[in-house]
């Protein structure tokens, strides 16, 4: 497994596209189409994800040192900060479709949807198996999914280039429809692939590792332990663990710890001191507890406490 592909400080001298630098106002997207001859973008990376869909022709797609022949139908998916580039060779031509966003312009909705975790195992997970067996990070669609892909497309680039009132709702409301559909086409994709067990293993590790959490949220665990019992290395397992919870792994364990703290609060038969439930949950620091309850809660303990206690 070539590890280092998600190491950020690897990467640090690749150009970085932010979404202020396509010069479009101060929208969470950016949409266009594009047709183009003998070209190649230069080797860049983005804060945001990216969309990219073929209409017409064909290409080669790069990442990770790795090559990829783009044609009609594909559609493929750039998280943020993968480095990647496309080329069209002398003979041919392409015409492509981007849709650029951030993240969190759709995480709030998204991960209430069926087939979300679909699309995010597509987004997330799928292109980084190409060190481990050459899956082209990509997919292929065709006949009616395909014609229904591109209305949507075309829908999101009208009420982008025209922008009327609500343009962002719809827009935003076209994505999530996007990428549901890609979520279930991916999704038959790989329930049909040869490479099943090794996208599950990826799937299943992270899976395994919030369970793990989950369990043992009291002990002191550090990423650096929990990469090394499911093999990966710390910057991979890392990445991997935010694309899936949208949480980093210290967030996950604060937001653990800190639930399980309310749970207790909550408890008629819990009595105890602050320092001492700081420590029950896991926390080595009381001021560092407190600070974490009140960001997630709005409340200090002690205050939590006395509200739950007046609704019983």
């Amino acid at each position: 497994m070539d590890n280092n592909f998600l190491d950020r400080e690897a990467y640090k001298d690749i150009l970085i596209l932010r979404m202020e630098d396509n010069m479009h106002g101060n929208l969470p997207f950016f949409i266009r189409k594009y047709k183009a001859e003998v070209f190649r973008t230069g080797l860049h990376r983005h804060e945001y994800m990216q969309i990219n869909y073929v209409y017409h022709g064909k290409g080669t797609h790069y990442v990770k040192n790795h090559e990829f022949e783009i044609i009609k139908g594909d559609i493929f998916v750039i998280p943020p900060f993968i480095p990647h580039y496309i080329t069209v060779p002398e003979d041919g031509h392409v015409e492509i479709f981007e849709f650029e966003f951030l993240p969190e312009f759709i995480n709030q909705n998204f991960n209430s949807l069926d087939n979300a975790e679909a699309f995010l195992d597509f987004a997330y997970i799928e292109p980084f198996l190409i060190s481990e067996n050459q899956i082209k990070p990509r997919l292929n669609i065709s006949g009616r999914i395909q014609v229904e892909v591109e209305d949507l497309l075309n829908e999101a680039l009208r009420e982008y280039t025209d922008r009327k009132t609500g343009f962002e709702l719809l827009i935003k409301s076209i994505l999530l429809k996007l990428l549901v559909i890609v979520g279930r086409e991916f999704k038959n994709d790989a329930d049909n692939s040869m490479h099943k067990a090794i996208f599950d293993r990826h799937k299943n590790a992270i899976n395994s590792a919030m369970n793990y959490l989950n369990e043992h949220y009291q002990e002191d665990i550090v990423l650096e332990q929990a990469a090394k019992i499911y093999s990966f290395s710390p910057s991979y397992f890392s990445y991997l663990f935010k694309s899936i919870t949208s949480r980093t792994f210290t967030e996950y364990i604060h937001t653990i710890r800190i639930s399980k703290a309310m749970e207790l609060l909550r408890s008629p038969e819990y009595d105890g001191k602050m320092f001492d439930l700081c420590i029950r949950v896991g926390f080595n620091n009381v001021n560092h507890f407190n600070r974490l309850f009140r960001i997630q809660t709005g409340l200090t303990p002690t205050q939590y406490r006395s509200k739950e206690r007046k609704k019983q």
